[in-house]
């Protein structure tokens, strides 16, 4: 059901600091077009710096119109 997903990259910084943590982002969807027009961190990676990462992708996601409004995706960084 998506047509565009690109996945979040782990952050330099972050990498290189050892921070690690694994979440779930909640995307909110308009159904006409398929964009993803919300992003929200459900279960925090611990970190904001991953967080933003996330979130900030994650509103890049593109569905096929009318095939969701709303979905949850489990992000790791290991």
């Amino acid at each position: 059901m998506a047509v565009s997903a690109p996945l979040p990259e782990y952050p330099y910084q972050a990498k290189r600091a050892n921070i690690t943590g694994s979440g779930v982002c909640v995307m909110t969807v308009d159904t006409a077009s398929g964009k993803a027009t919300n992003a929200m961190m459900a279960q925090s990676t611990g970190d904001g710096i991953l967080d933003n990462v996330t979130i900030n992708t994650f509103r890049r996601w593109r569905f096929k119109p009318g095939a969701v409004s709303q979905i949850r995706v489990p992000i790791d960084y290991e």
